[in-house]
């Protein structure tokens, strides 16, 4: 096998770096492949580390566990892959934007077996680019057609990418077309980017400020932090806080070191502070199932016994508060992650139900939200809950967020955790849509920014030689 034909099978560097990163669950095997399996070809930048994980996703955006590898040949899809049909996804080092996460969908139609060319393999680099050029155009039409006008510098970098594409497509030897597609790929994003904050700056003096908007962050740092100036800062920068109660609690004392015996007293302290100040409260969470803050007494419990719980924690929570706590939230987690107990989509069902209905009853005008994290659900493609393995399919917080709904769950906010998602602004705000066609009102319950790109770098105040790709567009800075 020649110099040229080994670089197009990945590079001998690049294969090192990915079976490095991959480790047992993904290993590169050996080469060769049935007639019938289907490649994507992967020609990734030099400096590209190797990808933790290669996942299929389904056409309303949610990962399943499939048989799809990385192989010295490239993304293989295997013959028996079945009928569904499916979009390829992982971490991709577009020089000039970032290492984010992309998906190949076949331009939003997403691939069946039957997609693939009958004489050679799909060029990954290619199918990134082609997917991104769709969604924008789709966008730029959906927005359009809804009275936005977008600038010249928009489609600019739409022409720009759609033209380099159409040389891609041309180019004949694979490795060419590849880096082609790179360079097409890249105004893709900017242009995605862009046309996601023009569209919002247009939203925003079309619309104005948006009235009773929450802005406010967790409150433990009054605690925390001991200072007149922070406290003062605080009450002039937001009109909502949240106070947390988790059942095993040792940010600031045990909340509940025993069943049924409660802590109330920095709590109390706390939402008196926030309640004479005007701003808004909401008590988080009644339930969350994590391995790391649920005590024994509760995890031996049967789902009986935990029933039985569930009513009594959420009575005596809501109404040791009353009025002073506006909004709760009701369940953290559940989708299938957090679930300590393991219970199957019908107990955790009735376990939410229950919590909700309870809510309403001890306090009827509690908002009720339903809390949930890692909304793109790479847990469900790897098979892992919070700290355990799976025991059977994963949901997306999204089909969770539908099972409930379908089931007639009540609740009225549907919340969203968002921390350093290594996704791009398009992807984000698609992520958004999906949650919003479920028709509840959305919170962005949850999100962080470090202010550096290393832990060493914040520690130490010295910046350093990165070891591996900016996530996005740049170092985290303040």
């Amino acid at each position: 096998m020649s110099g040229m034909t080994r670089r197009r099978f990945l590079g001998a560097g690049a294969l090192g770096a990915v079976a490095a990163a991959l480790g047992n669950p993904y290993p590169v095997f050996p080469q060769g492949k049935t007639k019938t399996d289907r490649i994507f070809r992967m020609f990734p930048h030099p400096s590209m580390p190797g990808p933790s994980l290669v996942y299929a996703a389904d056409e309303p955006g949610d990962p399943f566990p499939s048989s799809i590898s990385l192989r010295r040949e490239g993304i293989v899809v295997p013959a028996d892959f079945g009928n569904r049909r499916f979009s390829v996804n992982l971490r991709w080092l577009v020089e000039g934007f970032g290492y984010v996460w992309l998906s190949a969908d076949n331009g939003g139609n997403h691939y069946s077996l039957a997609d693939f060319p009958k004489d050679g393999p799909l060029v990954l680099n290619q199918e990134f680019a082609r997917s991104r050029i769709v969604r924008n155009r789709n966008v730029l039409g959906r927005y359009r057609k809804a009275g936005g006008r977008f600038s010249s510098e928009i489609q600019g970098l739409v022409d720009l990418s759609e033209q380099l594409f159409e040389d891609s497509s041309g180019a004949g030897d694979e490795e060419k077309a590849a880096r082609l597609a790179d360079r097409a790929l890249l105004y893709a994003l900017s242009a995605g980017e862009k046309i996601e904050m023009e569209k919002a700056r247009q939203d925003i003096l079309r619309h104005g400020h948006p009235g009773g908007m929450k802005f406010g962050c967790e409150s433990r740092q009054y605690v925390w932090a001991k200072s007149e100036e922070f406290t003062k800062r605080f009450a002039e920068l937001f009109n909502f806080a949240t106070v947390t109660h988790y059942v095993w609690d040792t940010w600031y004392e045990l909340f509940e070191p025993s069943e049924g015996r409660y802590n109330w007293g920095i709590k109390d302290n706390i939402v008196n502070w926030l309640t004479e100040r005007g701003i808004a409260v909401e008590g988080r969470p009644l339930f969350w199932f994590h391995p790391s803050v649920t005590p024994d007494w509760l995890k031996e419990k049967s789902f009986d016994g935990l029933k039985r719980y569930v009513e009594k924690h959420t009575h005596d929570l809501v109404a040791h508060y009353g009025d002073r706590v506006s909004e709760w939230e009701v369940v953290n987690e559940y989708h299938d992650w957090a679930n300590i107990h393991n219970h199957n989509p019908e107990q955790i069902t009735e376990i939410v139900r229950l919590a909700c209905d309870k809510t309403r009853e001890t306090g009827p005008a509690v908002t009720r939200i339903i809390n949930n994290c890692c909304p793109w659900a790479e847990y469900a493609a790897r098979g892992r809950m919070a700290r355990m393995d799976a025991t059977r399919p994963l949901r997306s917080p999204r089909r969770f967020m539908q099972e409930l709904i379908e089931a007639g769950v009540d609740f009225e906010v549907l919340g969203l955790q968002v921390y350093f998602p290594q996704r791009d602004l398009s992807d984000i705000v698609r992520l958004i849509e999906r949650f919003e066609a479920l028709g509840k009102p959305l919170y962005i319950t949850e999100t962080g920014a470090t202010s550096g790109p290393t832990a060493q770098t914040v520690l130490s105040g010295r910046m350093q030689i990165l070891p591996s790709p900016f996530d996005w567009h740049r170092a985290w800075d303040q």
